[in-house]
């Protein structure tokens, strides 16, 4: 028996969780489709995102917000901190969001916990499903409407499908729509961390050569200060940093955050990946819209990434209002709005990322004249927060 929805969802990460949400709330039948078979606990994810004050607004819109927020940290103080050769801290930029809102810049929360939250939400939503378990194997197309078969065989007839599956996205590949990729010779690394001393909701990125090695607060748990950690280093460093014993990569944690927030007791397992920028040189083919990592990938930099695709679902809920869902005149508009914003974006945070990796004294020097203009011209430091915050 064939199935069918106005929507359907390939790829059950946060983006596609909480895209089934927002359409499943608006009235639309929504099916997502995950691969992962874990039905209750979603697989751990040691990262955490800050989600920025708009998209904290969309997750209020749609009634999930009050659920997560005692779990989320506020963020009130960006640090920056650049670090000399000899490793003692040079200097700190305080970005504060007092200077340009009464809110602060956003709230951090693990990314486990933001799943677990969506999936419960979409239970809740009589027209929203998820299919644990399975995939789309394939696709058809045609102006008037779409059809996906799963990897079970089942077809499901659809108005609108949305490729939210990740940077090796097969929906993108289906549809044959080429990306350009570029490779930093490093790996990010994410794990949770103790720390002796409060984080004051101050989220602290040390740069020296390699990548920064970022901060982020957490709520305290059982007394104790605690913060997420994402380490970008070069590639043969980190491999290294992967073989060691849990006491040698403690104390090499301690060693690179110049001990901060005093001395670090690292709480969970560590994850990695390599670290890539991607940007799809379409956004869309026909029916079908590309949102989240399935369009960009950014370094792990100035809480980008999510808070990118969060606008892009934000975007097709607005679109949906005015054309035909998976319409052309709605994914050519689509497309407009995204694509260069995102293309600008990802120039700059490609540009801060490839000069954080530089261990040359004089681009050390570069980088910290260059945070100490941003920061000490209060008109150039209000535009760059701004700007930061801008939903994208």
């Amino acid at each position: 028996m064939k199935e069918s929805f106005d929507i359907v969802i390939c790829g059950g990460g946060i983006s596609g969780l909480l895209a089934t949400v927002c359409f499943g709330v608006k009235g639309y039948s929504v099916l997502c489709v995950e691969p992962s078979k874990k039905k209750v606990n979603l697989p751990n994810d040691f990262r955490s995102t800050a989600l920025l004050q708009k998209s904290v607004a969309i997750f209020e819109q749609f009634d999930v917000w009050n659920d997560l927020l005692p779990y989320a940290t506020p963020l009130k103080t960006m640090r920056i901190i650049n670090v000399s050769s000899d490793k003692s801290p040079r200097t700190n930029f305080d970005f504060n969001s007092s200077d340009i809102s009464d809110l602060p810049f956003g709230w951090n929360i693990s990314n486990t916990k933001i799943k677990n939250f969506l999936k419960d939400k979409i239970e809740s939503i009589p027209n929203a499903k998820i299919y644990f378990g399975n995939s789309i194997k394939d696709i058809f197309t045609r102006s008037s409407g779409a059809r996906v078969t799963l990897n079970d065989n089942r077809n499901i007839e659809t108005n609108f499908i949305i490729g939210a599956d990740g940077k090796n996205s097969f929906v993108r590949n289906f549809f044959k729509i080429k990306c350009n990729q570029k490779k930093f010779s490093q790996i990010g690394l994410a794990f949770t961390v103790e720390h002796s001393t409060s984080h004051k909701n101050i989220s602290t990125e040390i740069y020296m050569s390699g990548g920064p090695f970022t901060l982020v607060p957490l709520e305290d748990k059982n007394g104790k200060h605690r913060s997420a950690v994402v380490w970008m280093d070069a590639k043969t460093k980190v491999e290294d940093l992967l073989q060691m014993d849990r006491k040698t990569f403690q104390k090499a944690v301690n060693n690179r955050s110049c001990e901060i927030m005093g001395k670090l007791k690292v709480t969970s397992e560590v994850s990695s990946w390599p670290i890539v920028s991607q940007l799809s040189k379409s956004f869309y083919a026909q029916r079908t819209a590309l949102l989240a990592e399935a369009a960009h990938v950014f370094p792990p930099i100035g809480a980008q990434g999510l808070n990118t695709s969060i606008a892009d679902i934000s975007t097709l809920l607005d679109l949906s209002k005015d054309y035909e869902l998976g319409s052309d005149k709605m994914l050519v508009k689509y497309n407009r709005l995204r694509k260069r914003n995102i293309e600008i974006k990802l120039a700059g945070i490609n540009t801060l990322n490839t000069v954080s990796i530089a261990d040359t004294q004089w681009m050390n020097d570069i980088r910290q004249n260059t945070l100490k203009l941003l920061h000490e011209i209060k008109p150039i430091r209000t535009k760059l927060m701004e700007y930061g915050m801008r939903f994208l």
